[in-house]
């Protein structure tokens, strides 16, 4: 099979020893739909909907509590997963998970989306009159309110998210894969932290895969599979993944319903896949989405990369740090223009050949003004990075070079710099810096003639696991936005107007195990000295 879930949508999996999971069924059952050729019907759980249900409220302590506290469902558009999680929200707002005071919140990217999970609410509510005359709709503030028993059902964003004073006993954080990177953290940990005062809250998050390696998505993509995997055990947090298999061919019949349990339930249109596989043929950008939004499966990097992230992520572990001090290394600095990321990366050659090694130390900088907008853009988690010590951020909105210079100054206190390579271009006021502190300078270019070679090497290295990163979240980002550029003899080298995204820090490592390689060879027939440089 091309890929099969990992969550497995049989009821008959999911032990229920309280009835909680069959009580909720049954509120479910109840609720009558609106829109579409199911309009005023009951809604119909399907299998795989009903063991969402069961996995999240079956789970009970020795004293009958719910044990889950975070649920992440992650499955693909078109699997009426919204209507599923606000009607699992009205069961806590007014059916048998509801409580005195109660505060369900439904959560989104903006304000629209955020009224699309309350709207499905509501229209639940408008379908039944009993539940309708116990209901009061404040349609301007997308509220809900029940004034029997005190309880609100609201939509909030995450633009707006200091939203101090709650007290939330259900949390829906929907399609978080779409949330700004840093006001939807902000939005999160506000709302999370408030259900600290509640006995037995319960966080829902919905969503399709999303793509980069910043933001509160990701962290919750990783921790997700990390539980259920059992590399982490957690029972108060639910995984509930429905994807195909991260290799499986995107145009596999097999993959699709492996990931897709709304196929088989008759709400998501095979034929309309079918329709739109045949037409991204021709259209290859489109593939990525197509995996993301159809498949569930997470996307990194460029749409055509260079290599996979699975490879790269394969890398031997790193020499311990403290190791590599006195060892000689070279550094390859990739500056970027005065607003965007800088990247020096130092390569610690191990061995030669064929069976060389190399360890990694690299570091990125950023001017910190701006810094949000950068992250968005970059679909980069630049602050969290900052702050983990990845990423040095410099005052105002350009880079500080002086920060770079005193930086390399610091590793050739530490280790053996041998060499500095950097790009030619714009460079003269670093390249005089680190001269006069008595490093040696080789200015680097970015063509064929000088990439191939190093560009190669880094290929082999990273296919038999001997490119030593430790797990560097900014150079593997680089590493992923990567695209090559071939000339006719099949020589690659790395080009940033095709690049996905920044790729600064693989163009510095480049440049250093470019150095490296001709410090065991003869010249190469490009280089050449000229005014106290070394020109590639």
């Amino acid at each position: 099979m091309a890929g099969t879930p990992i969550f497995s949508p049989d009821p008959a999996l999911y032990e229920d020893p309280t009835g909680r999971a069959d009580r909720i069924c049954r509120f479910v059952r109840r609720l009558r739909l609106w829109e579409g050729d199911f309009a005023g019907q009951a809604f119909y759980l399907h299998p795989f909907q009903e063991s969402v249900i069961r996995r999240i409220y079956g789970p009970s302590d020795d004293d009958g509590n719910r044990v889950v506290r975070i649920a992440c469902i992650w499955i693909p558009r078109g699997a009426a997963k919204t209507t599923l999680a606000s009607a699992l929200a009205l069961a806590h707002f007014l059916g048998p998970e509801a409580e005195a005071g109660g505060q369900v919140v439904m959560a989104a990217a903006d304000r629209e989306n955020a009224s699309i999970a309350f709207n499905s609410a509501h229209q639940f509510v408008l379908q039944d009159d009993t539940l309708a005359a116990r209901v009061r709709a404040i349609e301007s503030r997308k509220t809900l309110g029940h004034p029997k028993t005190k309880s609100t059902l609201k939509a909030i964003s995450s633009e707006a998210y200091s939203k101090h004073g709650l007290n939330v006993s259900y949390f829906l954080a929907d399609e978080i894969h779409a949330w700004p990177t840093g006001e939807g953290r902000k939005l999160f940990k506000t709302v999370t932290d408030s259900m600290v005062k509640r006995s037995h809250p319960l966080t829902v998050i919905i969503s399709t895969a999303g793509d980069g390696q910043g933001g509160l998505a990701w962290d919750m993509w990783n921790y997700s599979h990390k539980v259920a995997s059992g590399e982490i055990i957690d029972p108060t947090f639910a995984p509930i993944i429905f994807a195909a298999a991260p290799d499986a061919d995107w145009r596999d019949e097999e993959a699709w319903r492996a990931a897709n349990p709304a196929i088989d339930a008759g709400f998501c249109s095979l034929e309309e896949m079918r329709t739109k596989a045949r037409r991204i043929e021709h259209f290859p950008a489109e593939i990525a989405d197509f995996r993301r939004f159809h498949l569930n499966q997470w996307q990194e990097g460029a749409a055509e990369p260079w290599l996979a992230l699975e490879i790269y992520d394969a890398a031997d572990p790193m020499t311990p740090i403290g190791d590599l001090t006195g060892r000689p290394c070279w550094v390859g600095i990739d500056l970027s223009s005065v607003e965007d990321l800088t990247a020096v990366v130092a390569v610690f050659p191990d061995g030669s050949g064929e069976g060389r090694r190399y360890d990694v130390l690299p570091m990125f900088f950023l001017p910190e003004d701006g810094i949000i907008t950068k992250g968005e853009k970059d679909r980069a988690d630049y602050l969290r990075w900052a702050e983990q010590g990845f990423l040095t951020l410099t005052p105002g909105n350009v880079v500080d070079h002086s920060a770079i210079v005193d930086h390399v100054i610091a590793l050739g206190k530490t280790y053996g710099v041998q060499e500095i390579a950097i790009d030619r271009w714009n460079s003269t006021a670093v390249n005089t810096a680190l001269q006069e502190e008595g490093f040696t300078i080789n200015q680097f270019g970015q063509g064929f003639a000088s990439m191939a070679a190093p560009v190669k090497e880094l290929k082999r290295a990273i296919l038999t696991k001997h490119f030593r990163h430790g797990s560097n979240p900014l150079l593997r980002m680089c590493f992923g936005n990567v695209v090559a550029e071939k000339d006719a003899a099949e020589n690659e080298k790395f080009t940033k107007e095709k690049a996905r995204g920044r790729i600064d820090g693989t163009v510095a490592a480049a440049m250093a195990v470019g150095r490296i390689l001709a410090n065991e060879t003869a010249p190469s027939p490009y280089e050449g000295r000229e005014s106290g440089f070394l020109f590639i």
